[in-house]
């Protein structure tokens, strides 16, 4: 249930886009995934400062520096990662995803809708699908179970979920099959470190990878 609330919150927040054409905002889509992100941010925010009790202490619980290396090495790693796992998506579904490595991405870095990508998305998801979600999970089942249903949830949000609205829409379920297993990685790294901060810099430079190459 709160997984669906949170689709519907985004889609609801998307709806700025008519308050911006109604208040004749021209450059709206020069800024649209800025604006989008912050909005979706400061949700997630209000949302997890009711659930801890309104205040944020000690919502990055210290952990050992190990995992945050690893985190990084994770998120860098899981672009090339993708590799494979696009084979077997191929193989299964009669696709042909595959990823160049061309590594000219850093231009896209000047823009400043990056910062949505990089920076407030992943803090967003991670507090509420990892902090949130699992955390709940991990209290009332077994860790395995916890991990794989949070990371279903997590990739049912990369879903083509608009499919089911708009006949226009023609999407497949690449992304959803990806971020299956980006979310596992991160659910992992929450487990083993009992700390966000490791899965927001797994996430962040997962996002980054993904702009560069």
């Amino acid at each position: 249930m709160a997984t669906l609330l949170y689709i519907v919150g985004m889609e609801l927040i998307g709806s700025w886009l008519y308050i911006a054409e109604a208040i004749e905002f021209k450059n709206y889509n020069s800024y649209y995934n800025l604006i989008q992100g912050i909005l979706q941010f400061i949700g997630v925010l209000i949302f997890i400062y009711f659930i801890k009790n309104r205040t944020f202490k000690s919502l990055i619980k210290k952990t050992d520096r190990k995992w945050y290396l690893l985190a990084l090495i994770l998120g860098v790693s899981f672009a090339f990662i993708q590799t494979p796992l696009k084979w077997v998506y191929n193989l299964l579904f009669g696709t042909e995803y595959y990823i160049a490595y061309r590594f000219d991405g850093l231009p896209k870095f000047k823009n400043i809708n990056m910062i949505s990508g990089v920076l407030l998305i992943p803090i967003a998801e991670e507090l509420f699908f990892r902090e949130y979600i699992q955390n709940k999970l991990q209290k009332k089942t077994n860790i395995i179970v916890a991990i794989l249903t949070a990371s279903i949830l997590f990739a049912s949000i990369h879903s083509p979920y608009l499919n089911l609205i708009f006949d226009s829409v023609k999407q497949d379920w690449h992304w959803f099959y990806l971020t299956i297993f980006g979310g596992i990685l991160s659910g992992l790294l929450y487990y083993k470190s009992n700390s966000i901060g490791p899965p927001i810099i797994f996430h962040m430079f997962w996002n980054i990878m993904v702009y560069i190459v």
